[in-house]
Formats: C-alpha cells, structure tokens, sequence
C-alpha cells in the first residue's frame, strides 16, 4: 500500500518535483552511503518518466554531486548506472575486485572513467554482464560464485543472489530496507523539499552504515 501511496504523490507531482523525487527515491542508497552505484530503466513509453528525465533529471543529479552514464539506449528505453565517483572508486580498487576486472580486460591503468567506459562496451555486447554486480556494490565472493559456480547453492536471495555470507548480507538487506522506507515517508510527508531531504537522509544514515 505505501509504494502505491508513494507513486500516487509522485504523480501529483509538478514535473519536476515530479523526477526529483523519483530519482531522490532510487539513489536513497547512494545518498545514505551504502551503494556506490544503481541502475535505473527509463523506459520512452512511460512519457512523463522519459520528459522529465530529459528536461529536469540530468540537471538533478549533477545538483546532489552525482554523475551518471547511460549504458543503454535503444527506441524503447534508456539503461541509467547513476554512481558515486569517489565511493564507486574506492569499491573499484579493492584488491580482489580490481584483479578481477583486470581479467575481464579492464585496462590496468583502473582510471574510474575508463573503467565506465569499458562496462558501458561490454554491456552493450554481453547484454548485462555479471561484473555490473561489483559496480553496484554487490560482495566480489557473491559475483564470482554467480558467474563461476553455477552448482553452488544460492543461500539467499535479496537485492542479489547470496552464496557466502548470508548473516552480513542479511543486516545489509535490512539496512537498504529501513533507508528506503525512511525515503519514501519523508516524501509522502511532503514536509522537505528533495534538496533538503537529501541531507536528512545523510544525517542519519551516512556515518551509521558499513559500507560492503
């Protein structure tokens, strides 16, 4: 009922507010500190989505210090990966998850935009390939065992497939959870405009989360 509620105020939205909150909604995680990056669909049949992403979208995520790239675009939608460049950074260049891509061809330079450059290529020719989970911030041992070890047992499965450390993953399940609910009744509230909501969000969650 309150994801319903929440679209319902989103859609009686101005068009800009409109796509704020939309977007404000969809990187919470990002904002909060535990993601370093989301994808997002635009899809062009919705026309309000699609609009309001080309007139007001690109400018809001430039606003909160955001970036994006798009890793897909055909006649029917858009593939948005909207990331933060110091912590998608950091994530990046951890020992395991930087020789793995290494591996997969990624030039051993590691300079953040190459890196974006080189999945951008393979998205397109892969589709989706698997290493996307490690931009996302999804743990190196869950990614491998995914793309590796089709036999293993999936422990858990969540906002991805757990093979390893179901207890951790668990508590960060918990955590995206309790971030997003936070979001999205402060919007339904109406009592914070999407700026000062962002620093909401912040203030109580970004020094508080372990960060995978």
């Amino acid at each position: 009922m309150k994801y319903l509620d929440f679209y319902n105020k989103l859609n009686s939205m101005e068009d800009d507010e409109y796509i704020e909150n939309y977007l404000l909604y969809n990187t919470s995680l990002i904002i909060a500190g535990i993601k370093p990056a989301v994808t997002i669909t635009v899809k062009k049949s919705n026309h309000r989505l699609y609009n309001s992403w080309v007139k007001f979208g690109t400018n809001f995520i430039n606003e909160i210090n955001l970036e994006y790239t798009e890793l897909r675009e055909n006649m029917d939608y858009i593939i948005l990966m909207i990331y933060d460049r110091h912590v998608l950074d950091k994530n990046l260049n951890i020992k395991e998850n930087k020789e793995f891509l290494i591996n997969l061809g990624y030039k051993e330079n590691f300079i953040i935009d190459d890196c974006i450059k080189n999945l951008k290529n393979r998205y397109n020719k892969y589709h989706c390939p698997h290493e996307l989970g490690l931009f996302l911030g999804i743990p190196f041992e869950d990614v491998k065992d995914f793309m590796e070890c089709k036999e293993k047992k999936c422990l858990l499965c969540g906002y991805w497939k757990v093979y390893n450390n179901t207890i951790e993953a668990k508590k960060i399940f918990d955590k995206y959870d309790e971030i997003k609910e936070y979001t999205i009744k402060n919007i339904l509230k109406g009592n914070n405009s999407s700026h000062s909501l962002i620093v909401s969000i912040k203030d109580s969650f970004y020094n508080n989360v372990k960060y995978i």
